[in-house]
């Protein structure tokens, strides 16, 4: 299975790529995540921007979705915690994002993901997480 369809089962078993728009398509060797618009992420009306929690949670699930399908499909993993950096206001409007991984261990992976609009040179948001792999609960 390739990795692009464990990131496609993996939406469709969650709730909030649903909520999200999430979708994901090849681009060359790399994937790219897409949170598609709608009025409920919309966090300040007066000047038609995306919420920030909507930034976020959509770069933590790309990030996850990403995470999984590298680890082929059967391992849980759970985030440990998340640095959000907002770059600029993102418009009312779909928001691609791509991610990389920094370091995939046996215990821990640190991931990397970036948000952009029109243009991926100028992203929106750009964050780090720090997932715990294998076994989430004690």
């Amino acid at each position: 299975m390739t990795e692009l369809n464990l990131i496609e089962q993996y939406a469709a078993a969650a709730p909030i790529a649903k909520w999200l728009g999430f979708s994901a398509e090849p681009d060359g060797d790399d994937i790219v995540f897409t949170l598609t618009f709608d009025e409920r992420h919309i966090g300040n009306k007066l000047i038609g921007a995306l919420h920030g929690g909507a930034i976020a949670a959509f770069l933590e699930f790309s990030a996850q979705a990403a995470l999984s399908a590298r680890l082929g499909g059967g391992q849980p993993v759970a985030t440990v915690n998340c640095d959000v950096d907002y770059l600029r206001s993102a418009k009312a409007q779909d928001m691609k994002a791509r991610v990389r991984f920094t370091r995939i261990g046996r215990r821990l992976a640190f991931v990397e993901a970036l948000g952009w609009q029109k243009d991926e040179a100028s992203p929106v948001a750009a964050a780090r997480f720090r997932f715990r792999l294998g076994e989430t609960e004690k």
